[in-house]
């Protein structure tokens, strides 16, 4: 049996260990709210970018190609002729730290069922956050490559993190002549649970062209590849940051859901070891009080 100073130094670590996951909690608590603004904030420009682009599809897919090449440059962020079905790429983005329930532990899976269904192939990743790049680079699968890296960036993301990586992922795509890109994340629904998204980023819409719509009769100036030149660069930087801010909200809100649940057990075990204490201590006392008996029978005898 323990003794009551044993059970006492465990109460008194359970306890610290309690006051450091309500802190936890707090923090989260009080940048959930900032993070949910700055997600709610970017979502229109990116989802207007999305329809813009799409609205021009057709004008795009109707480009006539340059020189030796099958397809337009324009074109290959739609059906991509030039691309490499053996060279794809993969964003994934997870958090910094860990004490966040599942959350990294579902988008890790994810990103090993992609890597098995993706076996042979050169993979090119770009690695957000600290846990998914230490998962990735443990692995030693083979044409898995970490081409981009980005950590410690939660949960104070900026547009500068949503460009660089916007740049690494274009320009690892006409480079290397990617085939797809693929983005695994987790995505924000509310505060009590978080969405696994695992979509293709590039090319876009690639299985919503079949049947494309007629060309426009806009009028272009300078011309359609200019414009497209300009817009997909902030399209696809504009999506990277809604979705790192997506993943941000998410990830506040798991660890801030984790660290409730951790501190009410924490609370529940303490008051099973009070339960406990007592019992020991009331056992003491009682074979202390019998002890006091029997001796005083025996100088009685």
């Amino acid at each position: 049996m323990e003794s009551l100073r044993d059970i006492r130094q465990n109460i008194k670590a359970i306890k610290s260990t309690q006051q450091i996951m309500q802190t936890m909690k707090m923090i989260s608590s009080a940048r959930i709210r900032k993070a949910q603004d700055a997600m709610v904030s970017a979502r229109p420009f990116a989802q207007k970018m999305l329809q813009m682009v799409d609205d021009l599809k057709a004008d795009i897919l109707a480009m006539p190609a340059e020189g030796e090449e099958s397809e337009s440059w324009p074109s290959r962020f739609f059906v991509n002729k030039t691309g490499n079905p053996d060279k794809i790429g993969l964003i994934c983005i997870t958090g910094d730290k860990g004490l966040a329930g599942s959350f990294n532990a579902v988008i890790l899976r994810r990103v090993l069922q992609f890597l098995k269904e993706n076996q042979g192939k050169e993979i090119k990743v770009f690695a957000v956050g600290k846990k998914g790049r230490d998962f990735l680079a443990r692995l030693k699968m083979p044409g898995l490559q970490i081409v981009y890296e980005s950590v410690g960036i939660f949960p104070k993301v900026t547009y500068a993190h949503a460009e660089l990586l916007g740049e690494a992922v274009m320009k690892e795509f006409f480079q290397n002549h990617l085939g797809s890109v693929t983005l695994i994340y987790n995505d924000f629904k509310s505060l009590a649970s978080q969405n696994l998204v695992a979509q293709k980023l590039l090319p876009f819409d690639f299985e919503a062209i079949a049947n494309p719509k007629e060309e426009s009769d806009f009028a272009f100036e300078p011309g359609l590849k200019e414009i497209f030149r300009i817009l997909v660069p902030r399209l696809v930087k504009a999506n990277m940051y809604r979705v790192l801010l997506e993943s941000q909200a998410a990830n506040l809100a798991a660890t801030m859901n984790a660290m409730d649940a951790a501190s009410k057990n924490a609370g529940e075990l303490v008051t099973a070891l009070g339960v406990k204490l007592n019992k020991v201590r009331q056992a003491g006392i009682t074979n202390e009080i019998l002890d006091i008996v029997n001796g005083a029978e025996a100088l009685n005898n």
